[in-house]
């Protein structure tokens, strides 16, 4: 069995009940079909630039985060895929209209809304059809799916990062019952109260390398992708960490009910923990580096690769 390579090298894949959504490494979108996950329309480009940041909301609205250094532009919209995507201006007429002074003339096309921010965003997630993000500097918002505002919060910040270059700067945001979790560049965390915006709990965690991505399992078990070729487990309630190396930066994980099943530079890994409490690492290589992993259900986990290739997931362990 084989599937189709993505028409472009992937940046994000998403996916829910209504929608494949593959976003490339240069800022283009189209749908994928849900089981063939062949392309069904051409890579459209609602604005110029690479996206960041993207997140499925419910009622099949999509959120992007645009960041374009060269012109000094962060943009934040939501399209609705129930719509055509659209092609949008290209970069050049972009920079002519902020030359001359028309920083917001130009919108993302076929957007519900479209704002310019005035920091970079750094991390989206859904609650509902509610939006969190943050942007550096400047805080945490949760909008609604029109964009008005619900709340929001100052910056996070941890006394004991203070001496730590951007330790304090979030790098997720990830929403888990009634609660957003926030984690920061030096090991910092934060329960947020997703109502209004209240920090329930904090800390920070001994990780001793930079922390890249984040994931949440079931049983409430958190992975970290951590700088120095290294991934973590960590259990808030009993306050277990398990730290591991790895061959280089990991890409994606997902939890199968029993074991973390992850992907990164060049291998396959299945973190799992035996009944004594210690855990066992199984790894497997492949070709190229993994960057997502999709459980096709009857058919197993694939994992799509930086080059857009299909491949079953640790297929050497098989």
């Amino acid at each position: 069995m084989s599937l189709p390579n993505t028409p472009v090298p992937p940046r994000f894949l998403l996916r829910n009940s209504e929608r494949t959504v593959l976003i490339g490494t240069e800022g283009g979108i189209c749908y994928l079909h849900p089981e063939r996950l062949n392309s069904l329309d051409p890579m459209r480009f609602p604005f110029p630039g690479k996206i960041t940041n993207a997140v499925l909301m419910d009622d099949g609205l999509l959120a992007l985060t645009w960041v374009e250094r060269e012109i000094s532009l962060a943009r934040l919209a939501v399209l609705d895929l129930h719509d055509p995507l659209q092609n949008g201006i290209d970069l050049p007429v972009l920079r002519k209209a902020i030359e001359n002074g028309k920083v917001n003339h130009y919108h993302v096309a076929g957007a519900v809304w479209s704002h310019v921010l005035d920091a970079e965003p750094l991390a989206l997630c859904s609650i509902g059809n509610d939006l969190i993000f943050c942007t550096h500097h400047r805080g945490i918002y949760r909008v609604t799916s029109t964009s008005e505002e619900v709340w929001r919060r100052g910056p996070l910040e941890w006394e004991s990062l203070a001496h730590l270059p951007d330790g304090d700067v979030l790098v997720t945001l990830i929403p888990k019952g009634d609660a957003i979790w926030a984690f920061s560049l030096g090991g910092g965390w934060s329960e947020i109260d997703a109502q209004d915006g209240t920090i329930r709990r904090r800390g920070v965690l001994q990780l001793k390398s930079s922390v890249n991505q984040v994931w949440v399992s079931d049983s409430d078990e958190w992975l970290f992708g951590l700088s120095h070729n290294r991934m973590a487990k960590w259990n808030p309630d009993n306050e277990s960490l398990h730290v591991e190396n790895v061959q280089g930066p990991i890409q994606d994980a997902r939890w199968d009910g029993v074991n973390w099943l992850i992907t990164g530079w060049r291998e396959d890994i299945i973190w799992s923990a035996s009944k004594s409490g210690t855990t066992g690492v199984n790894c497997s290589t492949r070709a190229e580096i993994g960057h997502c992993i999709l459980d096709r259900n009857e058919d197993g986990f694939w994992v799509l690769d930086n080059r857009g290739q299909w491949t079953p997931f640790a297929s050497g362990l098989n």
